[in-house]
């Protein structure tokens, strides 16, 4: 079985990281672990921790002030990983 198989094997756990900005897609992202949407019960965990994380979200505009925290919190993330910018300022 190949890695990329045993990472689907369990759910997404998401490690969620705000760059800045008006903080208007966190509020999108956070309802939706509310009870009226609740992705927990399909097993999705926004982790604190990049290691234990599959998801790398990020929200807010990358700015050089940030990128070697981001890079940082990357190169932690195990493989295989997934990067999501969410929103407009996320480029």
């Amino acid at each position: 079985m190949s890695i990329f198989a045993l990472s689907r094997v369990k759910s997404p756990w998401i490690l969620h990281y705000d760059t800045g900005g008006c903080n208007g897609c966190d509020i999108e992202i956070l309802a939706v672990l509310t009870p009226r949407y609740d992705v927990e019960r399909f097993g999705m965990i926004n982790r604190g921790n990049p290691k234990q994380a599959d998801v790398f979200l990020v929200t807010g505009p990358v700015t050089k002030r940030c990128r070697e925290r981001l890079i940082n919190l990357y190169l932690q993330v195990p493989e295989p990983k997934v990067v999501v910018a969410v929103g407009s300022c996320a480029k």
